[in-house]
């Protein structure tokens, strides 16, 4: 089975839809501005099913470049979708000759696949290759979250976990000049009753969550999501 294959099993235009809502409901105060304008930047680490892809599109941006390790998940994307360059690579390093500077960059569970002694050049990579006023968005699982166990150790490719606090330690340890940067949750988009009803249900848990590391003492997260990202942005100053 390839991944392409796997990719296409575990969804259907539904998954699609819903998972352009999140990008919504996440990030469009983030990235929105950015992608109505003509000469907007994009690149894409990983595009799946190319939720993105479509999401920026349907903005309007066009100039659109996705880095995947699978060439037919790249071959799949760019004939449904507007993309400007495709790179077949399962790292940055190889290719950054060849790419360009970018409003935004994109990476959606990727990060927790790539080895950790990786990282910070991995990051300081992707920064060198950002826009002044340009946003780094990289979500990935939250082992900050005690359910979230399962996720960490459900795919063999995982490398590592993450949680609110190593996110944040990592893009200190980059050194990445002028840069402001957050972890935020990945939050259940409101758009519908199911949806209100799932994120109330999860408000509760997580603050079951909450007491129970508060009675076990010591460090505990502040963000429970079974998702977190990590907002990069560059500043001229």
């Amino acid at each position: 089975m390839t991944y392409l294959s796997q990719l296409s099993n575990s969804g259907n235009d539904l998954t699609f839809k819903r998972k352009k809502e999140y990008i919504r409901y996440n990030f469009g105060r983030l990235i929105d501005d950015k992608l109505k304008f003509k000469n907007c930047t994009v690149l894409e680490i990983g595009p799946g099913l190319g939720e993105f892809v479509s999401y920026c599109n349907d903005q309007g941006t066009e100039s659109m470049d996705v880095i995947d390790y699978e060439k037919e998940v790249l071959d799949y994307v760019s004939k449904k979708f507007k993309v400007k360059n495709k790179f077949i690579s399962a790292d940055v390093f190889p290719i950054k000759e060849k790419l360009g500077t970018y409003d935004i960059i994109m990476m959606t569970q990727v990060l927790e696949h790539i080895p950790v002694e990786k990282h910070i050049t991995y990051l300081q990579t992707l920064y060198s290759h950002l826009n002044v006023g340009g946003v780094i968005i990289i979500t990935v699982p939250n082992i900050g979250n005690p359910l979230a166990i399962y996720e960490r150790y459900y795919d063999y490719t995982h490398e590592t976990a993450f949680t609110d606090h190593s996110l944040i330690q990592l893009a200190d340890f980059a050194h990445l000049k002028n840069s402001k940067m957050r972890v935020q949750g990945f939050y259940i988009p409101t758009y519908d009753l199911l949806n209100i009803i799932r994120s109330g249900l999860q408000f509760i848990l997580h603050g079951l969550f909450k007491l129970l590391f508060m009675a076990n003492g010591g460090v505990y997260p502040h963000v429970l999501t079974t998702n977190i990202t990590l907002v990069i942005e560059k500043s001229g100053k």
